[in-house]
């Protein structure tokens, strides 16, 4: 029996099983910005998922990026 990695048992505990997607990556992503993400060993991949949902801008699109920074600087409501 193959041994779970630690970086992806979390996946295994809490998600859907409807994501097997993020099951079968052999990577474990640590930063993105635009299309691209980048490996927890800094190995850059074109993310074909960044359209789907809210990510249709990318992903840390500098001028939304700032616009929610001021808006949680200034308290903005979060949740409700």
């Amino acid at each position: 029996m193959a041994t779970i990695p630690v970086a992806t048992s979390v996946f295994d505990a809490l998600e859907s099983e409807v994501r097997s997607y993020c099951r079968t990556w052999p990577a474990v992503f640590e930063t993105a910005r635009g299309s691209r993400l980048q490996d927890e060993d800094g190995r850059t991949y074109l993310d074909f998922f960044a359209g789907a949902g809210a990510l249709n801008y990318g992903h840390n699109n500098p001028v939304l990026k700032r616009a929610l920074l001021d808006y949680l600087e200034r308290d903005g409501v979060t949740h409700g």
